[in-house]
């Protein structure tokens, strides 16, 4: 195996675009919100309905879910890739504003994107760490659908994650 042949393989893979938010015990940069953009998200059971995720170890977000083990996961249309390209680096929050983006709160007290046309609350049922990302597997609490919509997915954006 090449690691030009793994890296291709592997981009084979489709994945979803989504906007991790939490509300850590501590404060990020003054806020105790921190929000990101995620791609290594899937369902991983009917019942009870779970999904699992794939957070790098030494991101905000990681820390933020290892405090509190809930999150919410703001489903992003095909539309709103500039909003999924806010959420890749440092984020701002002013007041209910994240990096520009009103925003309220729901079961889990983690950020729901207004401009979301659906999100998933959750929380943490497992978690496995291995080489450099954490995998989580979460149980469903709460979720909406605001509209119908096509979700945004990586490899419509010309961006790579992963390989």
């Amino acid at each position: 195996m090449t690691n030009e042949d793994k890296k291709k393989a592997l981009r084979f893979f489709q994945y979803g675009m989504f906007i991790l938010t939490a509300k850590a015990q501590h404060d990020f940069q003054g806020s105790p919100y921190v929000a990101s953009t995620v791609t290594w998200v899937s369902q991983a059971s009917f019942e009870p309905p779970l999904i699992m995720l794939g957070l790098r170890k030494d991101s905000w977000a990681n820390e933020a879910i290892r405090q509190t083990d809930s999150f919410a996961l703001n489903i992003l249309s095909e539309d709103q890739k500039s909003i999924a390209g806010k959420f890749f680096k440092n984020i701002e929050v002013n007041g209910q504003m994240i990096n520009g983006y009103s925003f309220d709160t729901d079961q889990s007290g983690a950020p729901i994107l207004d401009e979301a046309y659906a999100y998933i609350e959750c929380t943490v049922t497992d978690r496995i760490e291995r080489g450099d990302h954490s995998i989580i597997v979460a149980s469903i609490i709460n979720a909406k659908v605001r509209r119908d919509f096509k979700p945004i997915l990586l490899r419509d954006t010309g961006w790579n994650y992963g390989g």
